[in-house]
């Protein structure tokens, strides 16, 4: 049988490949399948629709066509919301910056809808945590629960549900990222310096620019190694999907000699060489993606090890060492430990909703994390 995720990335790459004369209807569900998880068969239908690729099967295309419908629905929706949002945020003098999915969609794509995405992210001043969700309440926002303390949770989500628009959800993060070795790699002031206007979400939205978006673009990659990403429910372990690299593959096409002079820079300033390096390899592995061989050059120095790829290349037993390594002061590692093991009653709550004597859930949450690192040893190397 043909390799669905070869042929994936043969339409991606524009190649207008043919139905293989060997595929049934087992390769047909395969392909869909993997497109799905993969965050493309938006993007596949409209490339099979602009190659006039009559020999692929009416079904499949069909399936892809319904995705693609089904998507463009959501974003028209999300888009009016993400507007009201930046609107009201800019009345309260809030300026978010927004990054990954949602603002390469309004930067990278002919159409937005072709970036499929289940939610925006955004970073904020942390000082503006507070007027922010007041502000998204306004707009029939509701918080999620979720773990929280100091050096445990630097983001918090929102959702906004209503029948017949789907669900839409903010990530809104006061730090880039929950790890406190990286949370510290890009500041909201630091992006929002650079920003660029993004038009397409209302006069006030501004996105990352490009230079910190390829950046951002390649530490998210390579996060989820070890931390899982959701489709349908399911969680997976993998930094290669491929609307990731799409995402990678865009910036890389557009870059200037200057934004590639000024990405090296960033990357050997933060200790992000050897993430960006495998990022865009594992790109131009799937689409052929040219960028400068002195881009490559300059990325592999030798030089002392990297303490972020030292991260990214352990477990989640020695991630969680080098984050709780990384929270300064004695009185925060400690308050780190408090909260690591006593999360909030109000979070206890809505995990175990069937409710119980508080310290007994304490003890089946921890019993159920042991649990996991003894059937899952893998990742706790």
């Amino acid at each position: 049988m043909p390799d669905p995720e070869a042929l994936l990335c043969a339409i991606l790459r524009d190649e207008h490949p043919a139905w293989p004369a060997d595929a049934d209807a087992v390769f047909a569900n395969a392909l869909i399948e993997r497109g799905g998880f993969h965050g493309v068969l938006p993007l596949i239908h409209g490339k099979i629709v602009a190659g006039k690729r009559t020999d692929w099967p009416a079904s499949m295309i069909e399936q892809c066509r319904q995705q693609a419908i089904s998507h463009a629905m959501w974003e028209l929706r999300h888009r009016t919301l993400l507007d009201e949002v930046f609107a009201r945020l800019a009345d309260v003098d809030i300026v978010p910056v927004v990054f990954k999915g949602t603002a390469l969609a309004y930067t990278l794509y002919p159409q937005a809808a072709l970036r499929t995405r289940g939610d925006t992210d955004l970073i904020i001043p942390e000082q503006a945590k507070a007027a922010l969700a007041e502000s998204l309440a306004g707009l029939g926002f509701e918080r999620e629960h979720g773990v929280s303390g100091e050096s445990i949770s630097y983001e918090a989500s929102f959702t906004h549900s209503e029948p017949g628009s789907g669900t839409h959800t903010l990530d809104v993060h006061w730090r880039i990222n929950n790890s406190e070795l990286l949370s510290k790699l890009f500041t909201h002031a630091e992006l929002l310096a650079t920003a660029q206007g993004l038009p397409g979400l209302g006069e006030h939205a501004r996105g990352a620019s490009p230079v910190f978006a390829l950046l951002i673009a390649c530490m998210h990659r390579a996060t989820h190694k070890h931390n899982p990403y959701y489709v349908n429910g399911v969680a997976y372990y993998s930094g290669d999907r491929l609307i990731w690299l799409y995402d990678i593959h865009l910036l890389a096409g557009m870059f200037s000699g200057e934004q590639w002079t000024e990405f090296v820079r960033l990357a050997e300033k933060k200790g992000l060489c050897a993430v960006c390096l495998e990022g865009l390899e594992r790109t131009a592995a799937a689409f052929h993606t040219d960028y400068p061989k002195t881009v490559r050059t300059l990325l592999s120095r030798p030089g002392n090890s990297e303490r972020v790829a030292r991260y990214f290349a352990g477990g989640v037993l020695r991630q969680q060492w080098m984050n709780f390594c990384a929270i300064p002061g004695i009185s925060r590692k400690l308050r780190f430990i408090s909260q690591t093991l006593f999360p909030p009653a109000d979070y206890m709550r809505v995990k175990y909703p069937e409710g119980g004597w508080l310290p007994v859930l304490y003890l089946r949450r921890a019993v159920g994390g042991l649990a996991k690192r003894i059937l899952n040893p893998g990742r706790a190397s």
